[in-house]
């Protein structure tokens, strides 16, 4: 996300940034996608555990989490494995964190066992940057000539 001017696609966008020796450096390159105020912007986490136990649909996952609460908290949520197949918990096994599984179809001692977790996102407000508007044309002003005194003083050349 960015605070910028109003542009439609395919905008192509460049970012850069500015190096100490005053260099730019190409960071990013893309393209300007629709225009939508309702776009929710998603952060996915994936927590993987592995097989301890194995009987044909059903395992018992461990290292996913490591406490009972946990689990419990995290059952509706739909498990993945790398090898395609999708599951969900049954029920929580001890105090640790283990868990009891059922999948689709059998699963491999091999595969991995994850659960993607999403959280919604919001572009972080650059406060600083409008604390100069709020503070009215005046202080833009002030500002503005303070930096041409200090241009002045320190280059020779302006005052030609």
């Amino acid at each position: 996300s960015a605070f910028t001017h109003v542009a439609f696609p395919p905008m192509p966008v460049l970012v850069f940034k500015r190096m100490p020796a005053g260099t730019l450096i190409l960071v990013a390159s893309g393209s300007v996608m629709t225009v939508n105020p309702e776009r929710i912007v998603l952060k996915r986490c994936i927590l993987s555990g592995f097989p301890y136990k194995i009987h044909r649909r059903k395992a018992v996952i461990r290292f996913m989490f490591f406490s009972r609460e946990d689990v419990r908290y995290f059952k509706p949520v739909e498990l993945w494995t790398k090898y395609g197949q999708s599951g969900h918990i049954t029920d929580a096994l001890g105090t640790h964190g283990y868990m009891k599984c059922w999948f689709d179809k059998p699963i491999k001692n091999n595969d991995t066992v994850c659960m993607s977790l999403y959280k919604r996102v919001f572009p972080r407000y650059p406060t600083g940057a409008f604390q100069l508007y709020e503070e009215g044309p005046s202080k833009l002003r002030q500002i503005r000539n303070q930096l041409d005194e200090e241009k002045m003083t320190h280059d020779p050349d302006a005052m030609e």
